[in-house]
């Protein structure tokens, strides 16, 4: 007797996304007409992310043909059709990504704030046509990269993302990333992002979109002393957020408000650390100045004109030098905003951006976005576009439940895999479909619905 185990738990989240959702249809709907199974080979790249996230070469290897039949498939598909599936995504991404956003329209998902985030994911080889090479957050200078920008709402409902080339600056990816949030935005919707991408000019633009924002003012120790001055001088407000106390003091600049804390926590660590650094290059100094008063003769070297002198020298002080590294701003942050509310409200919007790192963390690291190992514009664009749909299918599925027992899309995977299919080929007798390796958070997460793809009449069938 013959059986067949496959992971099932990304068969799963994908119906279950199209069930409650409408996902897929409505996403790659008419897309491509001429090929007839064009879908099924979306949901068998959906699901290799959200389980073993294969390289498309070794997708048909790694996946059985059951699960081909499972995701929709009439014949086995080849692997040139998936690269073609892939580029066709590609050039279709505008269209596709204001679908995504229709969707989530139609099911009232799109949240009011709107955290805004930039990273970037390298490439393996030089050939890549949006490679380029600049800032990289993965640390991996010696590699080229793209630049992914990406909107998630607090609910953690991603609604755009957008992709350029690796040595584009983040103020100048935002202007990208706005165009293409602002579609499925209303009017008045608040936007947080950090410093990287705060210019006059995009708070501009975010005003004229009927947007308001939320920011961080860039440190700059020359700006940050005058408003440390006018904080001093005022009678700050005092509150508590997640078990940190903080001061504020409100200012209005124009048409902006800028609300300037300062946190003694946050401060007594800023200075413990600027003093390990300090004391850290002071013991490198001592050795250097030791060095120096061993070799008090000149000493020449050749080159090709002449001869160098290197005199060592010390400059001594009449007193132990301060630490050159404390500016008197430890401690203090001010955030820019369109709008006028409580501080402590403010500071709570703020905080909430992590929560488009952890999208990002589940994009790179549960779905391995990096490295990329496509080359052409159109399959970079197809595989980015891909774990981003993957990635928002996790958040729909799981971030939705209260007290998920899952806190990552790595841990999630981990289930997934577990959770499998066992198909039994008894001789002369129609095959038994059995799920196996139910879990209590599996149910928690899929609910009945993991059954629907077993067997219920065994018994009569044998």
């Amino acid at each position: 007797m013959k059986a067949r185990t496959l992971p099932l738990g990304g068969v799963i989240l994908i119906d279950k996304a199209e069930k409650d959702f409408g996902l897929v249809s409505g996403i790659f709907d008419g897309i491509s007409e001429r090929v007839k199974d064009f879908k099924a080979r979306v949901k068998l790249l959906l699901y290799n992310r959200l389980t073993h996230a294969v390289s498309v070469h070794k997708i048909l290897e790694t996946y059985p043909g059951e699960v081909h039949e499972l995701l929709g498939f009439k014949d086995k598909p080849s692997e040139r059709s998936l690269y073609r599936t892939l580029e066709t995504i590609g050039k279709c991404f505008p269209i596709l990504v204001e679908r995504y956003q229709q969707v989530l329209r139609e099911h009232g998902l799109v949240g009011e704030e709107q955290i805004l985030d930039i990273t970037s994911t390298y490439f393996e080889g030089e050939r890549a046509e949006l490679g380029a090479r600049g800032y990289s957050r993965d640390r991996r200078p010696d590699k080229k990269q793209v630049t992914i920008g990406i909107a998630t709402g607090i609910n953690e409902v991603p609604c755009a993302i957008t992709v350029q080339k690796g040595n584009t600056q983040d103020k100048k990816h935002f202007t990208y990333l706005l165009n293409v949030a602002k579609r499925v935005l209303e009017k008045g919707s608040l936007l947080i992002f950090d410093a990287g991408a705060n210019s006059r000019a995009n708070k501009l633009r975010v005003r004229e979109a009927g947007l308001n924002y939320l920011t961080l003012k860039p440190k700059k120790v020359k700006t940050y002393r005058k408003y440390v001055e006018s904080f001093w001088r005022a009678e700050p407000e005092r509150f508590e957020l997640n078990g940190r106390s903080y001061y504020c003091v409100k200012l209005r600049e124009g048409e902006e408000w800028l609300y300037v804390y300062f946190s003694p926590e946050l401060c007594r660590e800023q200075l413990r650390k600027k003093q390990a650094k300090f004391e850290r290059n002071k013991r490198r100094g001592n050795e250097l100045a030791r060095k120096a008063r061993r070799h008090k003769a000149i000493e020449r070297l050749p080159f090709d004109k002449g001869w160098v002198e290197l005199i060592p020298s010390l400059q001594l002080t009449l007193k132990e030098p301060a630490n050159p590294y404390i500016t008197g701003i430890e401690g203090f942050f001010i955030l820019e905003s369109s709008i006028s509310a409580e501080p402590e409200k403010v500071l709570a919007l703020y905080k909430e951006r992590d929560r488009a790192e952890k999208f990002i963390r589940s994009l790179k690291e549960g779905n391995e976005l990096r490295p990329i190992r496509h080359w052409s514009k159109w399959a970079i664009l197809g595989a980015i576009f891909i774990c981003f749909l993957a990635t928002a299918i996790y958040n729909l599925t799981v971030k939705f439940l209260k007290n998920s027992p899952v806190k990552n899309l790595k841990l999630l995977k981990k289930f997934l895999q577990n959770l499998t299919l066992v198909i039994i080929y008894p001789p002369g007798r129609f095959r038994v479909r059995v799920v196996s390796n139910v879990t209590r958070e599996i149910k928690r997460i899929l609910g009945k619905f993991v059954y629907k793809y077993g067997d219920k009449n065994i018994n009569l069938r044998w």
